[in-house]
């Protein structure tokens, strides 16, 4: 409780100080610099020192690690920050020459920026430090949205005053004053920062000046980490090359008023607010890595929406801008959260803080001189073009660089995150009414409420929420659990195995058919000895669910237990549900268990055992199949009477007809006959006649005779006496051929739709 109270007023102290953040700089200093006249190498300037002092974090990560607590060592450098900042709001009214005000300023800038960043890592450490690792993305996400908000409402209310001190021709007052209140911000912001608990470090690391330097050496040996920092470091080359010169842009070549300007950067805090959270949820999800490499192709485009504005056209520029800003939220939302959660991710936890230094140090140093490279660009550009073409030429190079940055994430490894293309799928599946089906399942109290909207989930395929769907394996309710395990099956994540071999083996007296099913779908060779053990349950429910479960993930380890079960004469349901999973793991091995179950009292056994031996080819089974048709005369036989069919020889005909005549429905006289078709190698054929009706089998049946006419004329005959009624005088006509002798058993034993399989038989022996 002390941690969450100490984040909420750290969530405070991180907004206003983005507040101040944003009226003393950004476009605020930019525009400073424009009205004292400084040139784009002093914008580049301010923006790149406080950026290439970034590499003091490094020692500042180092030095805070020895620190017996983090607030004693964070405190005096983020209270430095804020005093340095204080002259700024005297400058602009300041007497003297516009040089001397520039070089203050940028002192000023330094020495703060020097003081923040020397205790940067072991405040971000501290955060890391009380927020679980599972819940990074959630609370970092916030923390955005909250910092984001407040300093958008600052910088608009700074627009709206600057623009009101223009207009008086009070602009430098107006700079004092809005600088000003910025130091307000800070003084609010640094009261919640002495309102946070400070933490005792477990282990302090003290050094000496040579531990010092290797502990400094120590990320930029891993390398792993070291992957991290190469993408790092073109990324934020990439976003920080034009750095304020789209501000500069805005100002001096499209001439936007500053409340304009700030209304862009609400639309951007707008957009960005309203989806950070989902983007730290999707980072708690799937990884911050596959989420980077989604949004760094959004970053890629975020630069286009100035190539389109131009001077003089004001309303469109505002309209194009606006949208853009919008969709500029929206990518920067998930940067802003899975870039920083990246380093946490990928850092030594035991080294944090030095890890946290190196790659935050490593970020400031490019994020410093990729600014003046894109200053010094457009300074050069500036003599040979206009600057409306310096600016978009400067911009285009931005995205360029965005562009390479993204194949370096490829090397990049992240533990426990998901691949670029699950996760892309996943987020493909989402849809309103998924998305409203999840609300509903986290908001609600009631249980048939959870069970229903688990049930939408999954029918939706959201696979959002697979990760809330398996917490609710440990619902208290049953039928909420029974529900749950049905969405894991459908939804298909393989990272559900794992906790449902949990549920099986820590609660196996709560176990459902359901969560065994769910296992069985999502396959996996790990569950493979827990389901086996249920092949023994006292619950029969429990026993046949797990024979299918193992015939689904197709494990051969399971044959021998499955063939054990497949002999249980007292349990048919398990017989019969062995016998189908010996089928698909082609189970030869398994043979005597299945010719056995052959003469199985139970239909249901027989059935399974008969189309394991015809999709198995086990001829040995030809004398146990023609025992159960002698033995037994039920729907079974059918199966039976195809199974022979497929194993036997042209003897056997007789006992399949005679099964067919005595069949009491269309679809056992069908499969005898399949079974017919199959010994005279017309399977296929016949199985596409008997899925049509009427007269589009009639006409699909010529179409498929008409090849053979010419050279068989007896089918015409044959054909002739079909369409008049007369189907046994047609099957014996093509007997009578005797271009096939078996045919003579069809035309002894009459049955329907026999003539179907005896001219097919015909004009498939004319192909061959």
């Amino acid at each position: 409780m002390d941690n969450l109270r100490t984040l909420r007023y750290a969530n405070l102290d991180g907004a206003f100080a983005t507040a101040f953040a944003t009226v003393v700089g950004g476009s605020f200093i930019v525009g400073f610099i424009k009205m004292l006249g400084g040139s784009d190498l002093w914008i580049g300037l301010v923006t790149a020192v406080p950026s290439l002092l970034g590499i003091f974090q490094i020692p500042g990560g180092i030095l805070g690690r020895s620190w017996p607590n983090y607030k004693g060592w964070v405190l005096p450098g983020g209270l430095l920050w804020r005093v340095f900042y204080i002259p700024l709001a005297f400058l602009p009214v300041m007497m003297g020459p516009a040089d001397l005000k520039l070089a203050l300023m940028v002192v000023c800038v330094g020495v703060a920026s020097l003081a923040v960043l020397l205790v940067n890592p072991v405040y971000n450490d501290w955060l890391a430090e009380m927020v679980p690792a599972s819940s990074r993305g959630w609370f970092f996400s916030r923390r955005t949205a909250i910092a984001t908000s407040v300093g958008a409402a600052a910088g608009m209310l700074g627009g709206l005053a600057l623009d009101y001190f223009r207009r008086l021709d009070e602009e430098p007052l107006g700079f004092a004053l809005i600088f000003g209140f910025g130091s307000l911000c800070a003084a609010i912001s640094f009261f919640f920062f002495l309102k946070m608990k400070d933490l005792p470090r477990e282990n302090p690391v003290k050094q000496n000046l040579w531990d010092g330097v290797r502990a400094i050496r120590s990320p930029f040996s891993d390398a792993p980490f070291r992957r991290v920092l190469v993408f790092l470091v073109l990324f934020i080359a990439g976003q920080a090359f034009a750095g304020n010169l789209f501000s500069a842009f805005a100002l001096e070549t499209l001439k936007l008023p500053f409340a304009t300007i700030q209304l862009l950067g609400v639309a951007h805090a707008l957009a960005m607010t309203l989806t950070v959270g989902i983007w730290g949820f999707l980072a708690d999800k799937y990884g911050n890595r596959p989420l980077l490499g989604i949004l760094g192709s959004g970053l890629v485009l975020t630069p286009v929406m100035w190539l389109f504005c131009h001077p003089g056209k004001d309303q469109a520029n505002t309209i194009i801008l606006m949208a853009g800003h919008l969709f500029t939220g929206f990518i920067w939302g998930g940067i802003a959260t899975t870039q920083f959660n990246l380093l946490l991710a990928t850092a030594k936890p035991e080294d944090r803080a030095n890890y946290l230094g190196a790659g935050m140090a490593t970020q400031a140093l490019v994020g410093g001189v990729a600014p003046l490279l894109g200053a010094a660009l457009m300074a050069g550009l500036r003599t040979n073009v206009e600057a409306e073409v310096a600016y978009k030429i400067v911009f285009g190079t931005a995205m360029g660089l965005r562009f390479v940055s993204l194949f370096a994430l490829a090397g990049v490894q992240e533990s426990g995150s998901r691949s670029f293309r699950e996760t892309l799928s996943h987020l493909s599946r989402v849809s309103p009414k998924g998305a409203q089906a999840f609300k509903r399942y986290s908001q609600s109290g009631d249980e048939r409420a959870r069970e229903t909207a688990i049930r939408e989930v999954a029918k939706e395929n959201y696979a959002l929420a697979g990760s809330e769907v398996v917490k609710a394996l440990h619902d208290p309710s049953p039928r909420v659990r029974r529900q749950a395990a049905v969405a894991l099956g459908k939804l298909g994540d393989p990272r559900s195995i794992q906790e449902l071999i949990h549920m099986l083996e820590n609660h196996p007296d709560l176990v459902e058919e359901e969560t065994i099913e769910a296992l069985g779908e999502l396959g996996g060779p790990q569950a493979v000895e827990v389901l086996m053990k249920f092949l023994e349950s006292p619950r029969s429910l429990l026993r046949r669910a797990s024979a299918k479960a193992l015939g689904r993930i197709g494990d051969p380890r399971a044959i021998e237990v499955l063939t054990k079960a497949a002999g249980e004469r007292g349990d048919p349901d398990l017989r019969r549900a062995s016998l189908q999973a010996l089928r698909i793991l082609g189970a030869t091995s398994a043979t005597d268990a299945i010719c056995d179950a052959l003469l199985d009292q139970h239909p249901s056994v027989r059935i399974a055992a008969a189309e394991a031996v015809s999709e198995l080819e086990l001829f040995a089974a030809g004398p146990f199949l023609r025992q159960s048709l002698e033995r037994y005369n039920d729907e079974a036989a059918s199966e039976v009477a195809y199974a022979l069919g497929c194993l036997g020889d042209p003897t056997d005909l007789p006992i399949i007809l005679t099964e067919a005549q005595q069949s009491v429905s269309m679809i056992t006289r069908r499969r005898c006959l399949l079974g017919v078709a199959r010994m005279f190698v017309c399977e296929s054929e016949v199985y596409r006649m008997f899925l049509a009706e009427g007269f589009e089998r009639d006409q699909a049946l010529m179409e498929a005779l008409k090849p053979a006419l010419r050279t068989h004329p007896e089918l015409n005959e044959a054909l002739a006496a079909y369409s008049g009624g007369d189907e046994c005088g047609a099957v014996g006509v093509l007997a009578q051929s005797g271009k096939i002798p078996a045919l003579r058993f069809l035309a002894e034993q009459c049955v329907e739709d026999a003539f179907i399989v005896a001219a097919l038989a015909l004009a498939s022996r004319r192909r061959e």
